[in-house]
């Protein structure tokens, strides 16, 4: 976790607004806070943020090029934020598909906490405190912005340590043809070129053409928690075009066994691979990690 001046991720990644002395702030301009666990979203206007963090806030949304509305910070622009003790600001400075958020004000800080892994990039946090007050790090960590795995929004825990970064970057894995496989993202992925299915809630299996979720597991391309044979094509894009990874599944029959390639990545993302990683009480095996 990086607490600075300035931090830069992707223009679809809303922001959070952080709170932390509980002050009676007012921003500008107007922001949108996104609301639910799955597409259609809600997104009410936003100008006074009387609690410690508001989460998944933007300043404009967009639709995306299936039809679904979404954050997104579409230009340069300044935000102020004021209350009784102090103004706040902070720059949103955009360059092609990213932003770099920064700020001079006493006070105000820029956090970019990463998920899971350290070099996942996952949130932005632009935080405000009184000037000159003293700030109780332990009161910091009791809150903290959510996650979301499948349609549950949970919180993601400041006390465990990110994951090291893998030394080598692994882009192919074999597996059984019964074991399933996992995803990690920073934006909702759009999945196509084949089916996929998964057992959400245990017991149930259903076909699903979208990752909304941070984190997903038990993933397959068969109804009965398998992969076809041969070789078969997953490709997995984001809502803007901006990065796309084609992944091939080849069920060897003969073997027993399942390859699992990333065959391309192409855009402006700045992750993609394969990873194990546990989270919380699950293990999420055969990850496929995109990150923007």
């Amino acid at each position: 976790m990086r607490k600075t001046a300035q931090a830069i991720m992707n223009a679809q990644i809303p922001f959070t607004i952080g709170n932390l002395d509980f002050q009676q702030l007012r921003g500008s301009p107007t922001l949108f806070r996104r609301e639910g666990a799955d597409e259609p979203f809600e997104y009410p206007k936003i100008e006074e943020f009387p609690d410690r963090y508001a989460i998944r806030c933007s300043t404009d949304i967009r639709p995306n090029r299936f039809g679904q509305i979404y954050n997104y910070t579409p230009t340069t622009q300044q935000l102020t934020f004021t209350s009784p003790d102090a103004t706040y600001t902070f720059n949103l400075n955009k360059f092609g598909n990213q932003v770099i958020y920064s700020t001079n004000s006493p006070g105000a800080s820029v956090r970019a906490p990463s998920i899971v892994f350290e070099d996942f990039p996952g949130l932005i946090q632009l935080e405000m405190h009184i000037p000159g007050k003293k700030f109780d790090q332990q009161t910091d960590k009791a809150e903290w912005p959510e996650v979301q795995i499948n349609d549950q929004v949970i919180k993601h825990s400041s006390t465990s340590p990110a994951l090291t970064a893998p030394k080598e970057k692994v882009l192919q894995v074999v597996i059984n043809p019964t074991d399933r496989f996992s995803s990690l993202g920073n934006v909702t992925l759009y999945l196509s070129g084949c089916d996929v299915y998964q057992e959400y809630p245990p017991g149930e299996m259903h076909k699903i053409d979208k990752l909304v979720g941070t984190m997903s597991t038990d993933l397959y391309l068969t109804p009965d928690k398998s992969y076809p044979p041969g070789v078969t094509n997953l490709t997995i894009e984001d809502g803007f075009s901006d990065a796309t990874a084609v992944i091939e599944f080849d069920h060897d029959t003969s073997k027993k066994q399942v390859t699992i390639t990333i065959k391309s990545f192409t855009g402006a993302g700045k992750l993609c691979d394969i990873r194990d990683f546990p989270y919380l009480d699950k293990y999420y095996p055969n990850a496929i990690c995109i990150a923007l």
